[in-house]
Order: C-alpha cells, then sequence, then structure tokens
C-alpha cells in the first residue's frame, strides 16, 4: 500500500507553485533571524515554484537496513534530495543518521537533547515517545501560529481529515507539534486470517460465533488438518509475551473483545468519563475463556513467550491455522509459507461475534509529529514550509506521475513505448522504491487516498488519472494475487470499523503514571497469566482490580480524566 507501511509497522498544496503565505511567491519583509513567528518574515524569490538561491533546513533522520539504494546514493543523498533541491530549491541537510530498528537513532536522539548539542531545524517523530521527549525538552516552538501562516489549503485540508489530530501534541493549551497527516482506512486493523485449505480439508466454513469458533479450533488441533499423521499443530497463536494487547502482528485483543473490553485503552464507560480496560469485568471473561482455550490445547503451551517474531516462525513452519493481524499478513509472514509449501493459503475474515455483537479490537494509528527548533532561522522556516507545501501540491496536479517522475522514473518504473513498465527486469540496475526516501513520509490526503484505495479494493473503474495518483503515491494495483487478498482483507477491515477502540488519552505521561505505570503493568501482566496458566483462580482478577486502583491506577485515572475534560 503506502510506501513506508511494512518498514513502519513491522515501524504522515493546493497552490502548484508551492508558495508560502501568498500566492504570487512572494513573502513580506521581516527579521532576518531569530525564534520564528508569524510576523517575523524574510522575503525569498521563488520562481516557477522554486527558491533562487536554494534555502536551507536541517533535520536528523533515522535509517533502515530494508531500504535500498543505487551505488553512491545513501540516506542523506540520493536521487530525491537531489529532486527537492532541483525542482524546489530546498536542501535537506541532515545533521546524523541513527539506526531506525536497533534503537540507536533514539540513543543519539536523547543524547542530543542531554549534552546541548546543535539541534536541527526540523525533527520529525513516528514516535509517541520521542514526541514526547522532544515537546519536554523545552527547546521547540509552539507551532500553531506559522503552521496557519505558511501551510498551504491542501496541506491544512490533509490534516482536517483526521480525527483529533492534535490532542497528543498540545500541552497546557499550546500545539508543540504538527502532527502527521497518515491515518488508517483498513490496513492496519486485524481481520482474521484462516487456514483456507485447512478449512476445505476438514469440510468446514469460517466461524462466525464464539461457538462455531471453538469447532474449527478443536478441529485445526485434533482432526490433523495438515495431514502428517501427528498431533503437532495449534489452531490459535497471539501474542502476549511483553502485552495484552497492541501488537501489531498476532494481537490477542479481540478475545476480550468478544467479552466488550479492550485492555490497556483508555476510552469512555457508560458516563462518558475514561477508563482503563484492564480492569473491567469483561476482562476477567475474557481470561477464562483463554485459560479453557489453553488447557484444550488449541494454542501453545509457552504462549506466553509468543511475540509477533514467535509467530511469524509458528505459520511459516505450517503449525498454526488462526492468527488476528492486518492486511498485509499474506504477504508477510503469509507469502514465506507459500514459498514452502505452495497449496497453503490464509484467507482474512471477519472477526467472530461476540456475547453482546461484533467483537471489539484495538484501533492501530500512526502517531507522532513533527517539532520545530525555536531558534530556526525565518529562511529555514520558509524552506521547510515550502517543501512540505510543494509536496502535498501534487494532490492538485493534473499529472501526479509528471509531478513525482523525477526521482521515481527509473527507480520505480520506466517508460516504454509510452507505457509504464515496473517489471524489475526492465528497469535499469533493478527496482528500486524511491518512495523510502522522502523527509518525512508521501504526502498523505487520506480522503483521496481512501477514495482511491477503495476502488482498488471493490473493483470499480479507474479513470486515467487515479492510476497516475497510485503509481506516485505507491498505491499497489490489485494485479498481483496475494495484493488481491490485501484489498480484500482491508474491506473486511472497513466494513468493521464501528467495531474498534481507539485510544483516547493521547496526552503526556502524567506525573503518576511516571512512577507506577511500570508497577501497574508487571503487576497486570502477572495477573493475567497466572489465570490463563492455572496457577492463580480466575478471581485473582478482583484482588488485581483493587490492588490496581490502590497502587496508582485511581490518580491516574483521575489525572487522565482531568486532561480529557481539558480537550474534549
Amino acid at each position: 500500500m503506502k510506501s513506508k507501511w511494512l518498514a513502519t509497522v513491522l515501524s504522515v498544496g493546493l497552490l502548484t507553485t508551492a508558495l508560502i503565505g501568498c500566492s504570487n511567491g512572494n513573502n513580506s519583509d521581516g527579521a532576518e533571524k531569530g525564534e520564528a513567528t508569524p510576523e517575523a518574515t524574510k522575503k525569498l524569490n521563488i520562481v516557477n515554484g522554486k527558491i533562487e538561491p536554494a534555502a536551507s533546513f536541517t533535520t536528523v533522520m533515522g535509517e533502515n537496513p530494508g531500504y535500498k539504494y543505487r551505488e553512491g546514493e545513501s540516506v542523506t543523498d540520493n536521487v530525491f534530495t537531489r529532486w527537492a533541491e532541483d525542482k524546489f530549491g530546498v536542501q535537506i541537510k541532515t545533521l546524523w543518521t541513527g539506526g531506525g530498528t536497533d534503537g540507536s537513532y533514539d540513543t543519539k536522539l536523547k543524547l542530543m537533547l542531554s549534552a546541548n548539542d546543535e539541534l536541527p531545524d526540523i525533527v520529525m517523530s513516528g514516535s509517541p515517545a520521542n514526541t514526547n521527549l522532544l515537546i519536554d525538552s523545552g527547546k521547540f516552538m509552539e507551532v500553531e501560529e506559522v503552521f496557519e501562516k505558511y501551510a498551504s489549503p491542501t496541506w491544512k485540508s490533509a490534516l482536517a481529515d483526521i480525527k483529533d489530530p492534535w490532542l497528543s501534541v498540545t500541552r497546557d493549551g499550546k500545539k508543540m507539534a504538527i502532527p502527521g497527516t497518515s491515518t488508517d482506512y483498513g490496513q492496519s486493523n486485524n481481520v482474521l486470517w484462516i487456514r483456507q485449505d485447512w478449512l476445505d480439508k476438514l469440510k468446514l466454513k469460517a466461524p462466525t460465533t464464539i461457538e462455531e469458533l471453538e469447532t474449527v479450533m478443536d478441529a485445526f488441533v485434533n482432526q490433523d488438518p495438515d495431514g502428517n499423521g501427528q498431533k503437532d499443530t495449534f489452531a490459535l497463536d497471539f501474542a502476549m509475551k511483553d502485552k495484552m494487547t497492541g501488537n501489531l502482528l498476532g494481537d490477542g485483543a479481540w478475545i476480550f473483545g468478544l467479552y466488550g473490553a479492550m485492555p490497556e485503552r483508555w476510552y469512555p464507560g457508560e458516563d462518558g468519563k475514561l477508563q482503563n480496560g484492564s480492569i473491567l469485568p469483561g476482562v476477567k471473561q475474557g481470561l477464562m475463556k483463554m485459560k479453557e482455550w489453553k488447557d484444550k490445547g488449541y494454542f501453545a503451551s509457552d504462549i506466553a513467550l509468543h511475540d509477533p517474531n514467535t509467530i511469524v516462525t509458528a505459520v511459516t513452519s505450517n503449525k498454526v491455522g488462526i492468527v488476528a493481524a492486518p492486511s498485509f499478513f499474506i504477504q508477510y509472514p503469509g507469502s514465506m509459507l507459500l514459498a514452502t509449501n505452495p497449496t497453503a493459503m490464509f484467507k482474512p475474515y471477519p472477526l467472530p461475534h461476540g456475547v453482546n455483537g461484533p467483537a471489539l479490537h484495538t484501533y492501530f494509528t500512526i502517531s507522532g509529529g513533527t517539532v520545530i527548533n525555536k531558534d530556526i532561522s525565518d529562511e529555514a522556516l520558509q524552506a521547510y514550509f515550502h517543501y512540505m507545501n510543494s509536496m502535498y501540491a501534487v494532490y492538485e496536479s493534473d499529472n501526479p506521475l509528471e509531478y513525482f517522475k523525477g526521482f521515481q522514473e527509473g527507480y520505480q518504473y520506466v517508460v516504454k513505448d509510452g507505457k509504464i513498465v515496473t517489471d524489475e527486469k526492465e528497469i535499469p540496475g533493478g527496482k528500486i522504491n524511491s518512495n523510502d526516501y522522502i523527509f518525512g513520509s508521501m504526502p498523505d490526503v487520506s480522503s483521496k487516498m481512501k477514495e482511491i484505495t477503495l476502488k482498488v479494493a471493490k473493483k470499480e473503474e479507474l479513470t486515467e488519472k487515479d492510476r497516475a495518483f497510485m503509481q506516485a503515491l505507491g498505491i499497489a494495483d490489485d494485479t498481483n494475487p496475494l495484493q488481491r487478498i490485501v484489498y480484500d482483507a482491508m474491506l473486511i477491515s472497513m466494513n468493521e470499523e464501528s467495531s474498534r477502540v481507539r485510544e483516547h488519552y493521547m496526552g503526556p505521561v502524567t506525573s503518576t503514571m511516571s512512577s507506577r505505570n511500570e508497577l501497574l503493568q508487571k503487576m497486570q501482566m502477572e495477573t493475567f497469566s497466572k489465570i490463563i496458566y492455572g496457577q492463580s483462580p480466575v478471581d485473582a482478577f478482583d484482588q488485581f482490580v483493587e490492588k490496581w486502583k490502590s497502587s496508582g491506577g485511581d490518580t491516574i485515572t483521575k489525572e487522565v480524566n482531568e486532561w480529557y475534560d481539558s480537550v474534549k
């Protein structure tokens, strides 16, 4: 789907000349340097959408080991950075890079803030923890006024597509970071992936209720679905090694959702106040059911040690029949299973209904934001907004493919006989996803992305402009059989949108959270695991609830609702 989707989760203008602040490309006079405000402006010379001479801003970047580069290129110097300078007159200067998957970027970020090193002008963060770290450092500016002054209408409308985008980055009523515009319309929320070949062999239908699910699970364990004559398969796998919910691959939250509760989420109760889902009665029912399933051997005896990597191993070794996961599952790890067992096939299905209707499940969001250095020069500030406005301007282009041609052609496709060719063998040097090089991420106007994605998913007729947007923005077509299954899963997910439970608390870590969260989380995991393993009676849940409340939970609930009352 999106160019950075797999890397991220396994990990956001109207003026075609992309002008800043006014339609003719000229900016009002103002201060040369110092903390930027809407009143402090400096005239930039913009000709046909390009700053002349070029202006720059500084940043820092995380490196993903999965990205590929042509010889001589890197995360800081590549076809995209050169294109941005040539087309927009904006130089993106990187002060340092760090590993985006090994933790070194996070470490260097913390060291930079604590050591009073030179700060970049702009820092983009996809991590709530890092965003909070940056905001709490006090070294970055309030952004509301500069965003209102400099952001293009298209960028603003993209942000307006998001529900409550500013809540997570607001402190004491001040907007301290610009939220990303990426949102979810079916890619990252769970559906139930079931081995269709096992269902077919055992002459079973996909389950729609808890009872039907248990019938399928019993058969997957006891009726030799893989045909090897051994009782060595498990019906279900999910991750609970570090947390009970919120695992992108193999999330077990839906099991509690069958009973109307969602642990590790703050969401409104019947009185409208935020409650912590971990202490609700439905969780106790979910734990009872999980113990029952474990006793029957429906999932592995060492389930407490399972994480997404363990699930990948179970899937690819042909040992498990049911996993809850987002739409990418069929590509990873599903394609790895197909490579060794071509007759195996997972198919997406809706989550079964619970005791009171559709099962609740987690709503995954990509959160974070962009902070701006208090001491940024006015020129660098405008260079940044010029760059962002120019990127969002692709949505207003009559030919979006032509708009991004300068960094995509020869990397993602070539043109032969007037047609786009994306075959790896036809691209000199091989196919490379140059969208990965984009500073930040591909500009995302959710309503437009969703419109085109739904057309593809529903097999509706596409216009030539739709197809141009697909190629330019990295929206996959459905000619690949596995991608077709991805779209099927997305449609199922979108149909279940009303059952998603999103995190309603998006404020900073409260004082009591800082001192008590680790204890409360440890207490929860120990209690839940012991109940599932039969080491404690199910009534131990009631004792846990009381201890959770008295050990800081009640105070945290009060703090959370004080924030909620201040913003809702």
